[in-house]
């Protein structure tokens, strides 16, 4: 048997790895140890617990490239203008990218203003990437996080 046939048959499901887990158990670890990387930053941070197990969805591998979906729960927060805006926020990203409000005297009434117009990014989820691809033993280095479209919008 030539060395293409035997590889076209090959399961690949059913190949394992020298740790003694198949290759999707591996992906499934390495998943989960992006997200505990990303979830330990986040404890030292302001958010405490907001990533949980069940939060991992869609681990999809293409060619070299490896895509893992974050779900985060409780991110999504009535803005604190959504009676008269209807607007809501993703506080998740807000919180890890930061943000500067543009029209600041919205918040001229509000006990200590300057916590309203203006947050420090924390880069949780960019200090766990780096967590993540200084802990995995697998041949695979977490490059992008991508943010959602907006972070701030009606429904």
């Amino acid at each position: 048997m030539s060395l293409d046939k035997i590889i076209k048959s090959l399961d690949i499901s059913k190949v394992k790895a020298p740790s003694g887990l198949t290759l999707a158990q591996e992906l499934v670890k390495a998943a989960n140890l992006l997200r505990d990387c990303i979830q330990d930053r986040i404890n030292r941070e302001t958010m405490g617990d907001c990533i949980s197990t069940s939060d991992l969805a869609d681990i999809q591998v293409d060619g070299n490239s490896l895509t893992i979906t974050l779900k985060i729960q409780n991110s999504k927060h009535p803005s604190i203008f959504n009676e008269s805006n209807h607007k809501y926020a993703n506080v998740f990203w807000l919180i890890n990218d930061g943000f500067v409000v543009q029209k600041d005297w919205y918040f001229d009434g509000f006990a200590h203003k300057e916590r309203w117009v203006y947050r420090k990014s924390e880069h949780f989820v960019e200090q766990g990437i780096a967590d993540f691809n200084n802990k995995t033993t697998l041949p695979i280095k977490v490059k992008l996080i991508k943010r959602p479209d907006k972070y701030y919008w009606e429904e």
